[in-house]
């Protein structure tokens, strides 16, 4: 993960993402959070949480029914920044990284729901497979993974890698997860001309 960047720019990158809101950027794939948000003591790991905006979306959401938030940012100054956008709420950070996730395991906590918002182009192709296997022993049966492709170049120094939709989904069923939804190319919320998302979630089926 290129942690250096996004601690030397973490001020100005954290204004970018705070610039739009939890619903601009997860249109489309909504339902899925929703659901999970309306269980009793649901848990969702955060992974890339950088500024914060994500977990302090889904804490406040999931706050008449104690949903439990664990957001996870590389990049220390930026998870910093995160810790203050998310001060008071039900959000615990640590400091962890895939494909190891070591702070995680050590928890011993299943989720329901598991978040990679543009983190998956920073993961290089021989670590994905690993990557998978950890987060989906991490899910409970039935739990989601919710994973955002971003195709296009990096623009800056950070090193990006090439994602497929059909790749991740081909790799994820050897661990149990299967598609329920996987969503057309769009536009970047930002701008970027050059830059295009995709959506794709992910469940782990039952009595895995």
């Amino acid at each position: 993960m290129p942690d250096n960047f996004y601690n030397k720019h973490a001020t100005k990158l954290a204004d970018t993402y705070l610039s739009k809101t939890f619903e601009q950027v997860h249109q489309h794939c909504l339902e899925h959070f929703t659901s999970v948000l309306s269980k009793q003591d649901a848990r969702i790991l955060d992974l890339g949480a950088g500024s914060g905006r994500d977990s302090k979306y889904l804490a406040e959401q999931g706050a008449i029914n104690n949903v439990h938030i664990t957001a996870i940012e590389p990049a220390q100054t930026l998870a910093e920044l995160g810790k203050q956008h998310t001060q008071g709420l039900n959000v615990n950070w640590l400091q962890d990284s895939l494909p190891d996730l070591k702070a995680v395991t050590k928890q011993e906590i299943s989720f329901d729901l598991i978040l990679l918002s543009a983190v998956w182009m920073h993961i290089p192709d021989s670590q994905r497979e690993r990557s998978l296997r950890k987060l989906a022993n991490l899910l409970k049966p039935g739990g989601k993974l919710i994973i955002s492709l971003r195709h296009g170049p990096s623009g800056d120094e950070r090193e990006m890698f090439a994602v497929s939709s059909e790749l991740l989904i081909k790799r994820a069923k050897v661990f149990g997860l299967s598609p329920v939804l996987v969503t057309d190319f769009n536009k970047d919320i930002i701008g970027r001309e050059t830059v295009t998302w995709q959506t794709v979630v992910l469940q782990l089926r039952l009595g895995v």
